[in-house]
Parts: structure tokens; sequence; C-alpha cells
């Protein structure tokens, strides 16, 4: 059952802090909206009221200001919770989300209208409470990367989907995609947004625990999670990419991106590339081949 009412949870912090906020507001939410400001940037994350998020947001504060013994001027570090109407978190994503560019991709909400130029490619995303706007730096590495990796009639596996972003822009290379969430309402949005962006025919979504629901092999698979997460993964990756395929893997730090490239190479994949933007951290890894 949908919840009646929603946290609205904001932190006023500083431009040189706002990566280390937005990985603690992801530790609470699927997604966030960010909105810059003459004294630092705010940012905004929705979660459903019940008592075990009102536990996870008391602690935040705490969290927000302890970011200074890391070195960082959390600035402000104001942390702000207001509840709201069930529904009212579209307005807010009305408000924040405006079209923009990622390579060859044009990200926008279903309210603003664009035509288009040659050569682009339109993703319409209604992003919903689900995760992968395109605004965080861990999807746009993944968009980075995709028009090098995906050809028309490639397999692709997005695993941990969110909006799906990133299945839609697949598809829209031309890939069949199955795309994976364990979150029931992550799922109904990326169908719904397949639906938006024309391209339900080539994007299956399937509701299950990481690789879980998945049978066979793909050429490509996306993880855009976290590095605990994709840990968690590595150990099973390998049998769902095709010998030489690559595995695009992003949500990782600079901090902790290391760990997980130490475990994708004990379990047979080769690192290809490294891409970053920040703090964050993505990478192609490519399966290794048959003798």
């Amino acid at each position: 059952m949908s919840p009646r009412a929603w946290l609205e949870v904001s932190v006023w912090t500083s431009c040189e802090a706002k990566e280390a906020v937005a990985a603690l507001l992801l530790e609470l939410a699927s997604g966030y909206a960010e909105e810059d400001g003459p004294d630092g940037v705010r940012l905004v994350a929705w979660l459903p009221q019940d008592p075990v998020w009102a536990r996870c947001v008391e602690g935040l504060q705490q969290r927000v200001a302890s970011l200074s013994s890391f070195g960082l001027d959390p600035g402000p570090g104001t942390v702000r919770v207001r509840r709201v109407p069930a529904g009212a978190w579209e307005t807010a994503w009305r408000k924040h989300f405006r079209p923009f560019r990622v390579g060859p991709f044009v990200i926008r909400p279903p309210w603003h209208r664009y035509r288009g130029n040659p050569g682009e490619v339109v993703l319409v995303l209604n992003p919903g409470m689900a995760f992968g706007t395109g605004l965080h730096e861990s999807t746009r590495l993944c968009l980075r990367v995709l028009p090098e990796l995906v050809r028309p009639g490639v397999r692709v596996f997005d695993v941990g989907t969110g909006s799906g972003i990133l299945a839609i822009a697949a598809a829209k290379l031309g890939g069949r995609v199955v795309a994976v969430d364990c979150d029931a309402l992550a799922c109904r949005i990326a169908q719904a947004n397949a639906r938006r962006n024309r391209v339900a025919s080539r994007v299956e979504v399937r509701c299950g625990d990481l690789f879980e629901p998945l049978e066979g092999r793909a050429h490509v698979v996306l993880t855009n999670i976290t590095a605990e997460v994709l840990l968690r993964a590595v150990p099973v990756a390998a049998s769902y990419v095709e010998p030489g395929g690559a595995w695009v893997v992003s949500g990782m730090v600079a901090g902790n991106v290391g760990r997980v490239l130490e475990a994708a190479g004990g379990c047979g994949f080769r690192v290809a590339r490294v891409l970053e933007e920040g703090e964050w951290r993505a990478a192609v890894l490519r399966a290794s081949t048959p003798p």
C-alpha cells in the first residue's frame, strides 16, 4: 500500500561536501534533487514516512557534521525534515528536474518540450521516487560509455534499473534489454518510462534481487548501485556476461573503487577502462574469453 505521506529531507551544504552528502542521502533514499544557492547547495530527498525511516533521518545531522573530521567543510550543514502529502514529491521534481545533456543523450521530463537535433537521443524520464534521472554522477558515467558498447541487436542486462534510464538508453541504441530491480515501485516506474519512450517492446522489466531473475548471458551488463552491493555481485556476475562481453559497474567513489576492481579481477574480469567524475567512479570490465 502506498504511504499516506512522505518525509522531505533537505540538507544545505557546501559545494566541497556536496558529493559526500549526496552519498549519505543515497543510503536513505533512491534519489535526490539538487539546487544551487548563493551560500552552497541544497540537496533534497523524499522518503516514505514510517518509524524506520524517521529513525534513520535522526542520525543524518550527526553524520553531516562529522564530515569535518574527514577534511571536508560541510558548510551550513543544516538538515531539515518536513512531512509532505503523497504526490507532493512530483511537484518538487518538476521544480528541480529540467532537460540536460549527457554525451549524445538529452534527458527531459515529460512536462518539458524538446524537439531534439540530429544525432541526439532524447530520453523522456519521469523519475518518480526511483533513483536514476541522469542527474547523479554515477548515472552520467554509465550514459557516457553506453554508445561505445551497445549496438543494434545486442543483449543487455540492467541490474538495479531504478527509473529505467540506462535500460531505455540502451534500447534506444538498439539493444534488447532485461531490466531488474528489487524495488517493486522502481519496476513499475521503469515500465512506465519504457512505454513513454516507446521502447517497451525492447525493455523487459523483472522484479528481484540482483541477477536472480535473469537467465542466460548478455553482451553488456550494467550495474549502477553501490560498492557494497557490487562486491556482493562480483562472484556471480561472470555467469551472466558473455565471454569478451562488458560489465559496466558504477556507484563507487575514489576510496572504494580499488576493492571492487580487485575483487572483479579475482573472478576473471579485466579492467578495460575507469571513468571518473568528481569523487565518483565507474569501470568497464571485460569478461575473460576461453583459451
